[in-house]
Formats: C-alpha cells, structure tokens, sequence
C-alpha cells in the first residue's frame, strides 16, 4: 500500500480536555497540527466578521429608525413585522378553505354511510374552524389595541 491510515487512540477525557501532552506526534504531524490550528482560528474569525456584518446589514434594513421616541419606535417595529408576515397569514387563510371544504366532504359522505354524529361533527368542526382562521387576524388586531390601551 501507498498510504496507510494510522489509528491513535485516546480516552474520551483526554479527547474532550484536548491533552496535548498526552498525544504523541510526528514532527510532520505537529507542523499539520499547528497549520490545522491556525485555519480553524481564520474559519472562526471570518464568521464572526461574517455574522457581525450580518447582523448589522440586517438591523440596518429592518430598523430605518430615525431619532424618534420609543412608543414610535416600538410602532415601526411593530408594523414592520406584521407586515413581514402577512403574507403567511394570506397563506394559511387561502388553505383554510379547500381544508374545510374536504373535511366537510367528508363530513357529507359520513353522513351518507349512516354515521350522523360523526358526519354533522365534521361539518361543524370543519366550519367553526374555517371561520376562526379567517377571523384571526381581526382578533389579533383587536388584541394589539387592547394591549395597546393598557
């Protein structure tokens, strides 16, 4: 063979203390080791530049804050997040009807096979469910300004 895997074996202790002393190398090896080493700590410093550039861009797009007062601030961020996840909400509130509407189907033929309390069960789970999910966003709204006046 050309090259032949070496296998070294340590304790889980001295692997998780990372016992340098306790590891046995080769002046190759600990020239590879140091270089490893020093990749690792560039690796570790590009992420932390590239999450701290990150953040920032991020908070820079998301903030837009001018100097203002802290209830306008809260308003702004506020507003930018609901806004963010509106279009989620249309989401679930445009599924919510061919949900309901098989499940009503479904309800129909229940009852159809005899199975009344199951089928009218369904059927009116199916629309009390449908009607809360596009009222939703009305009840949160009326949360905020509750909330709000308190």
């Amino acid at each position: 063979m050309i090259f032949q895997q070496k296998v070294q074996t340590m304790s889980i202790k001295e692997f998780l203390n990372n016992d340098k002393d306790s590891i046995v190398l080769k002046k190759g090896e600990k020239k590879l080791l140091k270089k490893f080493q020093m990749e690792l700590q560039k690796v570790g410093i590009y992420c932390k530049l590239g999450f701290t550039t990150v953040t920032g861009a991020l908070v820079l797009t998301v903030s837009d804050i001018q100097y203002a007062s802290a209830a306008t601030v809260s308003g702004m961020v506020h507003e930018k997040i609901t806004n963010a996840f509106m279009p989620l909400v249309e989401l679930i509130k445009g599924l919510s009807y061919p949900i309901a509407l098989i499940i009503m189907s479904c309800g129909a033929l229940m009852l159809m096979l005899g199975n009344k309390e199951k089928g009218y069960s369904m059927i009116q789970n199916a629309s009390i469910g449908y009607i809360l999910v596009q009222m939703m966003p009305l009840l949160m709204k009326l949360l905020v300004e509750i909330a709000k006046a308190m």
